[in-house]
């Protein structure tokens, strides 16, 4: 827990020398919401609310996902690799990039908040909505991570990221917008529990794999 405990503080000053990456991906987040304002000007359907905000939502973890492994060169790999295992820096990586994740999906959900009012919750259920946003984050900062760990160390750059990654998130980005658009349309907790209980099985699974096939890779 310590080796852990250290990797993390490491991430988040990592992030915080590098505020221009983080602006970049904000700005990135406002642009995209922008246009749809100026494509739609109105958004009332809570089905097409949900669906934009997760396309928004992946487009922008993709993009936050690819510096993960980037930013550290080969011999800063073979440092950490004698000083922490491998779940270690797996753990503190993916914990880091899903909280990353969270903190630009909320930022995401203020601007459209901001640019097409509160309208489409005025049926929702927001104890659900909220869940959801934070479990569908997470579990595309714990796929994305081990693809993005994956993709550097075959040595084939950023752009595997994204072709591993779509087919890989695709059952989890269905569940998401399932749940999300549920709570969008007032469903109770009863009615909407079997897609919450999938996005839970979904997020454990892709942490508990990451866990597992992490140190064989990180081997190499």
């Amino acid at each position: 827990m310590t080796a852990f405990k250290e990797l993390l503080k490491k991430e988040i000053r990592l992030e915080l020398r590098q505020k221009h990456a983080l602006a970049g991906v904000g700005m990135y987040v406002l642009a995209t919401v922008f246009v749809c304002y100026l494509s739609l000007e109105t958004l009332e359907s809570q089905r097409l609310w949900g669906g934009l905000i997760w396309i928004t939502g992946l487009f922008t973890a993709f993009n936050a996902m690819q510096k993960t492994f980037q930013q550290e060169g080969g011999g800063t790999q073979l440092y950490l690799y004698t000083l922490a295992s491998a779940r270690s820096v797996i753990l503190s990586k993916a914990l880091y990039n899903a909280l990353l994740v969270s903190v630009l999906n909320t930022a995401s959900l203020m601007f459209f908040i901001l640019f097409f009012g509160e309208k489409p919750f005025a049926d929702a259920d927001l104890s659900q909505f909220v869940l959801g946003l934070l479990l569908g984050s997470t579990g595309l900062g714990f796929t994305l991570t081990f693809i993005s760990g994956l993709a550097y160390k075959s040595g084939s750059g950023v752009g595997l990221v994204a072709i591993l990654g779509f087919p890989v998130i695709i059952p989890l980005l269905i569940t998401i917008v399932r749940f999300t658009t549920g709570a969008l349309l007032g469903l109770t907790w009863l009615e909407n529990g079997l897609n919450l209980l999938v996005l839970v099985i979904l997020n454990a699974s892709s942490l508990l794999l990451s866990l597992l096939l992490f140190p064989y890779l990180w081997r190499d």
